[in-house]
C-alpha cells in the first residue's frame, strides 16, 4: 500500500517537473527570423567570451597551484595546460570574429550546434577534474574543487544563458563528473553535497531555459514591433503622398515637433522654419469647433482632450486660408501629457465652395437679391422665441405686364428687365429695408424701423414710380408698371406667415383696382380671400354636380342676315350665387389648374349639342392656352367629334393671339394637326394683343374676329373705322372670313356691311341663350328672312328700273 502511494507521488512529481520544464522551453521561432535569433543569441555569448575564457584560465591556474604538492601534480599540470590552451583558443576565435565584422546578421543551426559542442568540450575538461582530484585526502583541496565546480556551473550557465543547448552542454559534464565522485565516495557529507548539486543543476537549467525563453520572446516581439513600425511608416508615407491631408505633432507647450512636407506647403514656409514654432505663432484663429470644445486654439490644446474637424483660419501669403485639424493627446511612459499628434487638411476651397453654395441657397442667381429663404429668415427674425415682435412691415410687389414683355420679346429681354428692376428697387429702398426676390416677377421688402403709414406709403409710391419708368434693354424700349401690397405687424398679423399672406392680399387688391398703385391690408381683404377659397372649392365640384351650362350666341351672315352658327359661351349655375358669368371664374380656373378639365367638358358638350342642329350651322368653341400646353388637345377634339358624330367642318375653334407667343413651334404643330382633322380655326380678338401678320401667313386661319372695342368706337372715331376697313380688306386679301363682335345697333351693322364684313355677332341679333331657346330663335329668324325677301326683291327691281 505504502509503495503504491509512494510511486503515485513520485509519478505526479515527475509530471509536474516535466510540465514546468516544457513551459520554460523557448517558443518556436518563425523560420524567417530563426537565423537572426541564433545570431542574437551568439552575439550575447560573444560579448561575455573574454570574461569567461579569462575566468577559465585563472581558475585552472588556481587549481594547479593548490594541488601542485599533491599526488596528482602531473595529471593536474597536464589538465591545466589543456584548459589554458583551449581558453586561449577561444580568445583567439573571439578576436578573429571581432576583426571580421561581417555584415551578416544570421547564423545557421549548424553554427549554433558548433558553439554548443565547443561549450560541451570545455565542460568535459572541467568535468574530469573531480574524478582525479576529489579522492585526494586533502580536505582543503576537496572543498576548493567542489566550490570551484559549483561556481563554474553558475557562471558558465549565466554566460551561455541565451543559448540553452550550449549552457546545458557546458554544465552537464561538470555535474556528471562531480556526481560520479560524490556518489562513489561513501561519505555522508559528500552524498549530501551530491543532492545539493543535483538541485542546483536543476535550478540553473530551469533558469537558463526560462531566461532563454524571455530572450527569444523579446527578440520576436522587437522584430514584430519593428515590422509594424515599417508598415506604419510606409502607410504614413503613402498617406502623405496620396492624400491631401498632412501629419503634425506638438509637444506639451504647443510647439511643433513634427511637420510633414504637405503642411509646410500649405503654410507657405519651409519645413525647418515650422519646427519648434508654437501653433499660436502661426496666426491661427478658431473658425469652427464642435460644441463643448474651447473657443480658442490655445484653450483647445490646454484642455488636453481629443478633438476632431476643428477649423482654424490662417494667413498664407496675405490671404485667409482655412485648415481642419484633428488630433489626439499623446502621453509618455510615465503617463504624463506629452502633446498632440494628428492630421490636418487645407479646406479653403471646400469652404469657399460651401460659401458659394450657401449664397446660392440664400440669394437669387439672376438679380443678386436675397431669395425667398432669406426673406423668410429676415421676416422670422422680427419675432422672438415667445412670439412677440417690436414691429415689422412687408411690402409685396410684382411687375405689371411683365408676362407680355417676356412672351413677346423673349426670355433674355425678360431677364434683363428683372435685373434692371431689381437694381432700381434696391436703389429706391436703400437702407430702409431688405429687398428680396420671391420668384418670377414677384419681389418683397422687409422694413423693420420706420413703420408709420405715411413713410410706408411714400416708399411704396416711390417704388411704383421708379419701376414704371421706361426701360432701354438691348435696343428695345419697354414700359411696365408695379403694384404693391403692404401689411404691418403686429397690427395686421401676429406671426410671419399671416403677415406675408395679408401683404399678398393687399397686392391682389392693388392689382384688382387697376394696377400701378399700392394698398394697405384691410380686414375685409381676408373676407375676400376666403370667398375666393370658397369659390375654388365650389368650382372644383361644379363639374361633378352638373352646374356648368352652355349658352349660345348666334353668328349672323352680313348679306342675308341668315344664321350661320352659334358661339358656345360658358355659364355657371351656382346653387347660391345664381348664374355666374365666365369673367368671374375663368381666370381663377386657370390659376387653380381647372381650365383644362372645364375646356374638355365644353368641347364635348358643344359638339354634342351642335350635332342636333341643322347641317349648315356651325358651333364655335373658345380654347384656353393652357389646353394647348397640356399637349392632349388634338386627342380631345378627335374624341369629341367621334362621340358626338358632328362633322369636323361644322366645328370652329377660336384662339387668341397671345397663344402663339408662348411656344410658336409647338402651338403651330397642334394647330396643323387640328386642321388635318377638318375643323376650322379662327383668331379671336384680332387687333387687341400682339398682332403679327407673320402668324396669318405662317398658319392658314379660316377666320379673324374683330374685338368688340373697335366696333363700339368706330361710329365717332374715323381712325377706328379706317382700322376696321383695313382689317376687312386684309381678310379678303388673305381669303379669310371676318366676323365683327359686339354689334349692338343697326348703324354699326350698316357700316360693317359697307366694309364687306362677313359675319356679325352681338346683342342686335341675339343675346346668349340656353340650348332650349335655339329652336324658337331659328324659327323666328326664318320668318324675318321671309318677310325681308319681298322688300329686297322690290328694292332690286326699283334699282334696275332706275338704271
Amino acid at each position: 500500500m505504502d509503495t503504491a502511494r509512494t510511486e503515485r507521488k513520485l509519478s505526479s512529481g515527475l509530471t509536474f517537473l516535466l510540465s514546468r520544464i516544457v513551459s520554460r522551453l523557448p517558443p518556436p521561432v518563425p523560420e524567417s527570423m530563426a537565423g537572426r535569433v541564433r545570431w542574437e543569441q551568439l552575439a550575447s555569448i560573444l560579448r561575455l567570451t573574454p570574461v569567461m575564457m579569462t575566468a577559465n584560465i585563472v581558475n585552472a591556474l588556481l587549481v594547479c597551484l593548490a594541488g601542485f604538492a599533491g599526488p596528482h601534480r602531473t595529471i593536474l599540470f597536464l589538465w591545466t595546460a589543456v584548459v589554458v590552451c583551449y581558453a586561449l583558443l577561444g580568445l583567439y576565435g573571439w578576436l578573429a570574429a571581432r576583426r571580421k565584422k561581417s555584415g551578416k546578421n544570421t547564423v545557421s543551426a549548424r553554427g549554433a550546434r558548433r558553439v554548443a559542442l565547443q561549450a560541451g568540450l570545455l565542460g568535459c575538461l572541467w568535468g574530469v577534474l573531480p574524478i582525479f582530484v576529489l579522492d585526494d585526502h586533502s580536505v582543503y583541496m576537496n572543498m576548493l574543487v567542489v566550490a570551484l565546480i559549483a561556481g563554474m556551473i553558475g557562471t558558465g550557465s549565466f554566460a551561455l544563458l541565451t543559448l540553452p543547448m550550449a549552457a546545458l552542454a557546458y554544465t552537464t559534464p561538470l555535474v556528471v563528473g562531480s556526481l560520479y565522485v560524490l556518489l562513489t565516495s561513501q561519505q555522508p557529507i559528500l552524498l549530501a553535497l551530491a543532492g545539493l548539486l543535483i538541485f542546483c543543476y536543476l535550478v540553473v537549467g530551469l533558469s537558463c531555459l526560462s531566461h532563454a525563453k524571455v530572450f527569444v520572446d523579446r527578440l520576436v516581439a522587437g522584430d514584430e514591433l519593428e515590422r509594424q513600425k515599417q508598415v506604419v511608416s510606409l502607410l504614413l508615407s503613402d498617406f502623405e503622398e496620396g492624400s491631401s491631408d498632412w501629419l503634425w505633432e506638438v509637444d506639451a507647450t504647443g510647439a511643433l515637433t513634427y511637420v510633414s512636407e504637405r503642411m509646410a506647403e500649405a503654410a507657405g514656409v519651409p519645413r525647418d522654419a515650422l519646427i519648434g514654432r508654437v501653433v499660436g505663432g502661426l496666426d491661427a484663429r478658431m473658425a469652427e469647433a464642435p460644441e463643448g470644445l474651447a473657443s480658442t486654439l490655445a484653450g483647445l490644446l490646454a484642455d488636453q482632450k481629443a478633438f476632431r474637424d476643428v477649423v482654424v483660419s490662417v494667413t498664407v501669403g496675405g490671404e485667409i486660408h482655412w485648415w481642419a485639424l484633428t488630433a489626439k493627446p499623446i502621453h509618455d511612459m510615465a503617463g504624463a501629457f506629452a502633446g498632440f499628434r494628428g492630421v490636418g487638411a487645407d479646406v479653403t476651397q471646400a469652404r469657399r465652395d460651401q460659401e458659394r453654395i450657401t449664397r446660392l441657397a440664400h440669394y437669387d442667381v439672376l438679380t443678386g437679391l436675397p431669395n425667398r429663404l432669406s426673406f423668410l429668415q429676415a421676416l422670422g427674425g422680427a419675432w422672438d422665441g415667445k412670439g412677440r415682435t417690436s414691429g415689422c412691415a412687408v411690402l409685396c410687389l410684382d411687375l405689371d405686364h411683365f408676362k407680355g414683355v417676356n412672351d413677346s420679346l423673349g426670355h433674355p429681354i425678360g431677364d434683363a428687365l428683372l435685373v434692371e428692376a431689381a437694381r432700381r428697387l434696391r436703389a429706391c429702398v436703400g437702407e430702409a429695408g431688405i429687398v428680396t426676390r420671391l420668384g418670377g416677377d414677384e419681389f418683397a421688402v422687409v422694413v423693420r424701423d420706420d413703420l408709420e403709414p405715411g413713410s410706408l406709403g411714400g416708399l411704396a409710391q416711390a417704388i411704383v414710380d421708379a419701376l414704371s419708368l421706361p426701360y432701354a434693354l438691348n435696343d428695345h424700349h419697354v414700359s411696365i408698371g408695379a403694384s404693391v401690397g403692404i401689411a404691418v405687424a403686429p397690427a395686421d398679423a401676429g406671426d410671419a406667415d399671416t403677415l406675408l399672406k395679408n401683404a399678398d392680399l393687399a397686392l391682389y387688391r392693388a392689382k384688382g383696382d387697376g394696377r400701378g398703385a399700392y394698398r394697405f391690408f384691410e380686414a375685409t381683404m381676408d373676407v375676400w380671400a376666403q370667398e375666393r377659397r370658397a369659390l375654388e372649392i365650389d368650382l372644383r365640384s361644379a363639374l361633378r354636380n352638373d352646374e356648368l351650362k352652355l349658352f349660345f350666341q348666334p353668328l349672323i351672315g352680313a348679306k342675308g342676315h341668315e344664321i350661320t352658327g352659334f358661339e358656345a359661351l360658358l355659364r355657371w349655375q351656382h346653387p347660391r350665387r345664381g348664374l355666374v358669368g365666365p369673367d368671374d371664374f375663368i381666370e381663377c380656373a386657370e390659376q387653380w389648374g381647372l381650365i383644362c378639365r372645364i375646356g374638355e367638358w365644353v368641347l364635348k358638350e358643344a359638339c354634342r349639342q351642335a350635332a342636333a342642329w341643322p347641317a349648315p350651322l356651325k358651333v364655335a368653341v373658345n380654347l384656353s392656352p393652357n389646353q394647348f400646353a397640356a399637349g392632349d388637345l388634338v386627342d380631345q377634339v378627335r374624341t369629341a367629334l367621334r362621340e358626338s358624330g358632328l362633322e369636323p367642318s361644322r366645328l370652329e375653334l377660336e384662339i387668341t393671339e397671345g397663344l402663339l407667343l408662348r411656344d410658336t413651334a409647338g402651338t403651330l404643330d397642334q394647330l396643323r394637326a387640328l386642321k388635318d382633322l377638318g375643323v376650322r380655326i379662327a383668331m379671336d380678338d384680332f387687333g387687341t394683343g400682339y398682332s403679327s401678320l407673320a402668324y396669318l401667313w405662317r398658319f392658314p386661319f379660316d377666320k379673324i374676329k374683330i374685338d368688340r372695342t373697335f366696333v363700339a368706337e368706330m361710329s365717332g372715331n374715323p381712325a377706328i373705322a379706317d382700322i376696321l376697313r383695313t382689317i376687312t380688306l386684309l381678310g379678303r386679301t388673305l381669303n379669310l372670313e371676318v366676323t365683327a363682335e359686339g354689334v349692338e345697333t343697326a348703324e354699326q351693322a350698316s357700316i360693317l356691311e359697307d366694309m364687306r364684313c362677313d359675319h356679325f355677332q352681338g346683342y342686335l341679333f341675339g343675346r346668349p341663350m340656353p340650348i332650349a331657346d335655339i329652336p324658337g330663335y331659328l324659327l323666328e329668324n326664318t320668318v324675318q328672312r321671309l318677310r325681308r325677301a319681298p322688300a329686297a326683291e322690290a328694292t332690286v327691281a326699283n334699282e334696275a328700273a332706275a338704271g
